[in-house]
């Protein structure tokens, strides 16, 4: 890490090595460049993420970190972790329903997610210039994505649509 960071990071944390946050509770989201990683709640929300980022096995996937105080935290991590389905939570986070049998219904989809994922990635405001260029990276990533998507819907429709052309020459 460059020095830059480090003192970004270390400028972060009080004497004590914590957020001071007055006693709220913080709601953290975790972010990897293909998304939502983790949602977590804490009154330290700093040295709950740098305990993860010592002791998780995902640690190493972990780009961005985004720290919110709403309200009532308890009820706005049960929502995040049930809407979002951060990949790493498991509280809370339910069985997920299986994906649609229609390859073309599958893709369209995953290919909702995705641009949802840019869209967040996009409206993120940069904190330092480290934060820029992973901001930037998970962009280009999610870009890339989405093209590949596009594709293969394409091509799925493509070769659902020859499927009938095929039915009716045997006939």
């Amino acid at each position: 890490m460059a020095d830059v960071d480090a003192q970004f990071l270390r400028g972060l944390f009080d004497e004590e090595g914590s957020l001071h946050a007055g006693g709220r509770t913080a709601l953290y989201r975790l972010y990897g460049l293909e998304g939502l990683l983790y949602v977590g709640i804490s009154v330290a929300p700093l040295t709950r993420v740098r305990t993860h980022l010592r002791e998780q096995p995902w640690r190493s996937l972990v780009v961005g970190i985004r720290i919110d105080y709403p309200e009532d935290a308890e009820a706005a991590e049960r929502e995040a972790v049930w809407t979002e389905r951060p990949k790493y939570n498991v509280i809370f986070n339910g069985v997920r329903p299986p994906p649609p049998p229609d390859r073309v219904a599958r893709l369209r989809t995953e290919l909702s997610l995705e641009e949802r994922k840019l869209a967040e990635f996009e409206a993120t405001v940069p904190e330092s210039t480290t934060h820029l260029r992973l901001i930037a990276r998970g962009i280009e990533a999610k870009r890339a994505r989405i093209a590949k998507l596009i594709t293969r819907i394409e091509e799925a429709e493509a070769a659902r649509a020859q499927v009938p052309q095929q039915v009716r020459r045997l006939e």
